[in-house]
């Protein structure tokens, strides 16, 4: 099996986006994990929790690989220009996907008041922090003013 089929096949049995990051394989693994564990009593063989351990391993290697080709753009772009486009994106489509979850309605930040908002922020966790390092980075760079807009604007999402 190809490696594109093996990340497809992982997605799909992990029930998981395109585009996702280390957090949410690791927040999926355990909720499918008290499923597929042989001592869960729910399944008798140990052939789903096996699989789901492998691919796991699938989904974070490719993560790795996809972080390591991110480092060596990154090399060819001495602004962050690249981080800082990556991070944003995330944010983004953190926001959007809450949004499109919630179908425009009210939003509360009270995360007792709104389950959804946990995982938007587990999503946008990781845009901050890749945000704030680009800020430590490459303090003096052109989009500096942007991110410090952006990181104001995540950390709404943060309050209780």
């Amino acid at each position: 099996m190809e490696d594109g089929d093996l990340l497809s096949r992982a997605l799909d049995f992990y029930g998981l986006p395109k585009k996702f990051d280390a957090n949410l394989v690791r927040s999926r693994f355990r909720e499918l994990s008290r499923k597929y564990h042989p001592d869960s009593g729910e399944y008798e063989t140990d052939l789903l929790f096996k699989e789901l351990v492998q691919l796991r391993d699938v989904l974070l290697s490719f993560l790795e690989t996809e972080t390591s080709t991110i480092l060596e753009n990154v090399k060819e772009d001495p602004d962050g220009f690249q981080i800082y486009k990556l991070a944003k994106q995330k944010a983004a489509k953190a926001i959007e996907k809450y949004f499109q979850f919630t179908e425009g309605n009210p939003v509360f930040l009270k995360k007792e008041d709104n389950p959804a908002l946990l995982r938007l922020r587990e999503e946008l966790e990781t845009a901050k922090e890749e945000l704030e390092e680009f800020l430590e980075k490459f303090p003096k760079s052109i989009w500096k003013e942007d991110t410090e807009t952006t990181l104001k604007k995540i950390k709404v999402w943060f309050k209780d």
